[in-house]
């Protein structure tokens, strides 16, 4: 087996947390050009910071931050969980539920965006792939364990994973992480948190304030625009409200909320429209046939039907 990181020190972290990783290679992710195509499929909308692989086969991507994905970032890592569940890898995110956050007018304990679970359920469902959060502990004061009882759940979760692989069938195996006890564990924890530290958990129902939903035709900007692209009867217009043309974490948001609400990227049941209110049409044609290899002008072809700009709307085709 081989373990390609993106940091030497979260390589060696994972590679301390079973015995059968003691010994695998640790290599970092190669540059694009000489990358194997099943680990480049893995790395296609971005690099998770953990990729094992076994005789060249991505097996396990992992993902860990101590950063509370809340409010507008939650989706900022998003991008590279879908791509591994896309190719029915599992996915285990490592991240504390709540922090504190130190300095700044936002200074306290910051809690997790719960849009952030529900659409990891939608993407494990929809891919048919097993993704697993685990809760990063924190002391009472919401400060972040740093000392190694934080990867107690990490060390349970590999024990079962190589308990299951290789003697299982790959759907089986999936299945089985799935509906296994641990599982079931961590399901508890993020009942519990709900329950517990988020106030009106209920406000994440709806969809958030740059996002509307409705008749493609009757949505506020789209009123004039030529929409006969869009497949669908209803659309996800999602605003993005920068002066530049960015990734972080804009283009991670745009692929949650496909899977959020428009059933996943590929048989999708509403369109998804990004709104740039500060971006010309001039600006993004001019950086798209400039840079067509940036990450953000990718992943934003991929995961919109459709761009409406401050002055003008371009079809998927256009873009």
């Amino acid at each position: 087996m081989e373990i390609f990181y993106d940091s030497i020190q979260e390589g060696r972290w994972f590679q301390s947390l079973h015995p059968k990783l003691n010994d695998t290679i640790l290599s970092r992710f190669p540059l694009q050009h000489h990358m194997p195509k099943l680990l480049s499929n893995v790395l296609a909308y971005d690099k998770p910071d953990i990729v094992l692989t076994d005789q060249g086969k991505p097996i396990l991507v992992i993902e860990r931050t101590i950063e509370v994905p809340s409010g507008h970032n939650v989706g900022q890592r998003f991008a590279r969980l879908a791509a591994a569940a896309q190719m029915q890898i599992p996915v285990v995110y490592f991240l504390p539920y709540a922090a504190y956050k130190h300095g700044g007018s936002t200074q306290g304990p910051r809690y997790m965006n719960l849009r952030l679970f529900q659409a990891l359920k939608n993407l494990a469902s929809i891919e048919k792939s097993a993704i697993s959060t685990i809760k990063w502990p924190v002391d009472e004061r919401y400060e972040i364990i740093q000392n190694p009882s934080k990867d107690i759940r990490m060390k349970d979760y590999l024990a079962l994973f190589f308990d299951l692989y290789p003697k299982l069938y790959w759907d089986d195996l999936i299945q089985a992480i799935k509906t296994s006890e641990f599982e079931q564990e961590q399901e508890a924890e993020r009942k519990k948190f709900i329950s517990t530290d988020v106030v009106n958990p209920a406000q994440y129902d709806d969809p958030p304030s740059s996002v509307s939903i409705g008749h493609s035709s009757m949505l506020p900007g789209l009123l004039n625009a030529d929409i006969s692209n869009l497949k669908c009867f209803e659309t996800v217009l999602y605003k993005i409200d920068t002066r530049n043309i960015r990734s972080d974490p804009y283009t991670g948001m745009s692929i949650l909320y496909l899977y959020l609400y428009c059933s996943g990227m590929r048989n999708r049941t509403r369109n998804l429209v990004l709104h740039f209110p500060r971006i010309s049409k001039e600006k993004w044609q001019t950086t798209a046939q400039s840079s067509p290899e940036r990450k953000d002008i990718k992943l934003f072809r991929l995961a919109a039907d459709g761009i409406l700009f401050s002055d003008d709307y371009l079809p998927k085709s256009a873009l």
